[in-house]
């Protein structure tokens, strides 16, 4: 199973991105685990993670966070501007895929 960890500032709108990619995971057939977080606990939740998407906004946290957890094996990205504010799981579970592979 692969697993995917999402982060924001409070965790709810990576909240409602992570379930909409898990109905699209659903509809796809892929194994998948879907957690989403604040950026503020992402180090307590990271292990077995393979892929951990951050929300825009933590643009300016990113280059800390990738240190952190790439020594961890994890793939980081920031996640797409528009598909965050539309709130398409599809497309970031497109892209979490896509560092997986």
């Amino acid at each position: 199973m692969k697993n995917i960890l999402l982060a924001c500032g409070a965790g709810a709108s990576s909240g409602f991105i992570a379930q909409k990619m898990r109905k699209a995971a659903q509809k796809q057939g892929l194994e998948v685990s879907i957690r989403a977080v604040s950026d503020t606990e992402v180090m307590e939740n990271i292990d077995g993670v393979g892929v951990l998407l951050i929300g825009p906004h933590l643009k300016h946290k990113f280059a800390e966070i990738e240190e952190e957890v790439g020594g961890m094996g994890v793939k980081a990205a920031i996640i797409d501007r528009k598909s965050y504010a539309t709130l398409d799981g599809e497309a970031v579970l497109k892209q979490a895929m896509g560092l997986m592979e």
